[in-house]
């Protein structure tokens, strides 16, 4: 008979792992563990599995279908052989996957339907249980449905594994299978690639923020200066994250470089360390920054885009985010001809590839500098 063990949660509420073991000849050959929300379902599944494992060769069976490898065991294979680990999205996007029914898949078992019903069950907002077993609850598993571009990510980070795993977990992966599901997938809809965005903000809408934000601050010092930080993607064009970490180490003052480590890559992320030119409004704007830690910018990425999101609902200011203002930045380095105009000099500054995706950030409005005489540039450079 099985055991059951409750456990207490932060909540004040209770778990309930239920546990079976099979012996042979004394020795445990196969052990079984799910953890529920309630006792009641608990007894259920442990009722359920050892009637299932009475039935003849039901056990050889099961023993056998634990020895091979499913597909949380490849993807953890997959992740344990990368020598400099994954960006943040990949690497939670394959611990999400791991986590879904689809994790204990046997890979041998998987065929094309397999895939689609991942897929589908992703696009239908099924939800895995959450990494903090104390959070799981009932209400954790209403169904929140995704955007086809979610779906996206999440199957071709398992691509990757499809592709690549076969060889570090020594078996045999079922790429035609992929294949034939994702076209399907993209006929129906059920996957799609991002929309290009060309939002940029308007010259109102960057007044109405730079006030509120000095506003701020200037009420407390304590808080993030999101009025510079502001200033810096508009002057340098780098992302938040890469704001938010980039070190004075990595800043050569004397020949206008910064090394941006780990730049965003779809493939190559990790070690994508880029070295980029600065402007002359992104100068001044480092140089007023106070060496009061090892970065130039020490605020962190979540609460610079939380802030920034919280002000534009405050301002009224609709479908605005802060990776936004990257956009704004790069098409008005091509507004205003930076290094000439030439693209090759201004994926100098952005730390773009040749074959990279600078096409994206493109929104050419009009000649000439939008922030000409901008009336915050002096402040900015003022030190902070």
């Amino acid at each position: 008979m099985g055991t059951i063990m409750t456990r207490a949660k932060k909540d004040g509420s209770q778990s309930y792992t239920a546990t079976i073991r099979k012996k042979q000849k004394g020795k445990v050959v196969l052990t079984l563990t799910e953890t529920f929300p309630n006792e009641r379902s608990a007894k259920r599944w442990i009722k359920q599995r050892e009637s299932d494992l009475k039935a003849k060769g039901a056990l050889d069976k099961a023993i056998q279908s634990k020895q091979r490898k499913t597909w949380s065991d490849v993807i953890a294979d997959y992740s344990a052989a990368s020598p400099n680990g994954f960006g943040k999205t990949k690497t939670a996007n394959l611990a999400y996957l791991q986590r879904l029914d689809f994790g204990q898949i046997a890979v041998e078992d998987t065929d094309d339907h397999t895939f689609f019903k991942l897929a589908q069950d992703l696009l239908r907002g099924v939800q895995a249980p959450p990494a903090d077993k104390d959070l799981d609850c009932r209400e954790h598993y209403d169904l929140k449905p995704r955007e086809p571009q979610t779906v996206n990510s999440y199957m071709a980070t398992l691509r990757t594994v499809v592709r690549y795993g076969g060889p570090i977990s020594r078996i045999e992966m079922p790429i035609a299978e992929f294949e034939t599901a994702k076209l399907t997938l993209t006929h129906q809809g059920y996957v799609a690639r991002s929309a290009k965005r060309n939002r940029r903000p308007t010259f109102d809408e960057m007044d109405r923020l730079m006030a509120y934000f000095h506003d701020n601050y200037m009420a407390d010092t304590r808080r993030v200066p999101m009025h510079k930080l502001i200033g810096a993607a508009i002057a340098l064009a780098h992302r938040q994250k890469a704001l938010s970490l980039v070190a004075w180490s990595d800043f050569d003052a004397s020949n206008a470089r910064l090394v941006v480590r780990d730049m965003k890559h779809p493939r190559e992320t990790v070690g994508n360390d880029k070295e980029t030119w600065i402007t002359e409004e992104g100068m001044k704007i480092i140089s007023s920054m106070p060496r009061s830690d090892e970065r130039i910018f020490p605020y962190h990425s979540d609460t610079i885009s939380r802030l920034f999101t919280e002000a534009c609902k405050i301002l009224k200011i609709d479908d605005l985010h802060f990776h936004d203002l990257r956009h704004d930045a790069i098409s008005r380095f091509f507004e205003i001809g930076l290094g000439g105009g030439s693209r090759d000099k201004i994926l100098k500054y952005t730390g773009h590839s040749p074959d990279g995706s600078l096409s994206r950030y493109i929104h050419v409005e009009q000649e000439g500098d939008k922030y000409e005489q901008w009336r915050w540039w002096p402040l900015l450079f003022a030190p902070l």
